[in-house]
């Protein structure tokens, strides 16, 4: 199969993913056993007439396949509408709070690939040392227990027992940045960014050391590897080239993994009161926001759905031992 129809392949798959994401999201929200505005005729905050009239102004009253039709064309033009709770525009909600979801986690990914995988590398060829085996072990403890463990504790030590960091937001309660240089560029941030980023360091860490550790065990026998060693290269530069030969495999786990970035970031921010994408996605469940759920949940389907379509385009393109069909 030639790359040109791979990638098409590979595309019309995901679109078809995307849709089937999106009609999930419309379904689910629509089995709910009340609408935003029930409850509010209850407490008596709103009369009977008056959610009569703001379900017609957002189309709640419509057909369902009309909502529907509606709701896939806005959400795949990211027309995302106005939030039911805060009367603003969706998109003024959570493209900030996914700027600072991506701040948070995108710079940990990035560090932990580059560290684990270095690690890795150097434990899988000193197989059986003391570093090999100790490695294993703290980065797979951290990669089992759930990211708002790990939150939580480093809460109690630094946080609450030595009190050297703040505990809680992005930023100081009084503090009034204007614009992302003053916002993301100072030192009340970084007292802010130094836990949850951690956090999110020792969770990725235990996946990229193993996948990098296993390669280069593979291939620490091989053949080529023979033949250097025959023309007297050093430990050093022979682990040089076993780890070029075996970045294909980091690099297309770190595009899926980066698709994947979400996982766990809902617990994360809520334990740090992150204003992140995932803690705005749980304000928005409690309040049945439906049109911030959606907006949030599709940004967090869709990432995953392209970062899969790069990672199969990488291995593709970047192997020429794999033939485009088999991938």
């Amino acid at each position: 199969m030639s790359f040109r129809r791979f990638l098409v392949k590979r595309t019309a798959i995901a679109a078809v993913l995307t849709l089937v994401s999106v009609s999930i999201i419309f379904a689910t929200l629509r089995l709910l056993p009340s609408d935003p505005f029930s409850g509010l005729v209850a407490t008596g905050s709103l009369t009977a007439e008056q959610v009569t009239r703001l379900r017609a102004m957002y189309g709640l009253d419509d057909p369902i396949y009309v909502q529907y039709i509606k709701y896939v064309k806005n959400l795949l033009t990211f027309q995302f509408g106005i939030s039911l709770t805060q009367q603003r525009p969706v998109g003024a909600i959570v493209i900030p709070a996914l700027v600072n979801t991506l701040v948070l986690l995108l710079p940990a990914l990035i560090v932990t690939a580059i560290i684990s995988s270095i690690a890795g590398m150097y434990a899988g060829w000193n197989r059986g040392s003391w570093f090999e085996q100790w490695s294993i072990v703290i980065t797979t403890f951290f990669r089992a227990t759930p990211i708002f463990v790990t939150g939580i504790f480093l809460l109690i030590i630094f946080s609450y027992g030595l009190n050297w960091l703040p505990a809680f937001g992005m930023r100081s309660p009084m503090a009034n940045p204007q614009g992302y240089a003053e916002t993301y560029l100072s030192l009340d941030f970084l007292k802010h960014y130094i836990l949850p980023f951690t956090a999110s360091v020792l969770f990725f860490s235990g996946d990229f050391l193993m996948l990098a550790r296993n390669s280069i065990v593979e291939r620490k026998g091989s053949e080529f590897l023979k033949l250097h060693r025959a023309k007297g290269l050093s430990e050093r530069e022979q682990l040089a080239r076993a780890g070029r030969n075996s970045l294909l495999p980091l690099v297309t786990y770190f595009a899926l993994r980066t698709g994947m970035i979400f996982q766990g970031v809902i617990t994360l921010e809520v334990v740090f009161a992150w204003p992140g994408i995932g803690r705005a996605l749980v304000q928005a469940i409690l309040n049945q926001d439906y049109p911030t759920v959606q907006a949030a949940v599709f940004i967090m389907a869709l990432a995953v759905i392209v970062m899969n379509l790069s990672a199969d385009l990488a291995y593709a393109k970047l192997d020429p031992t794999i033939d485009a069909g088999d991938v």
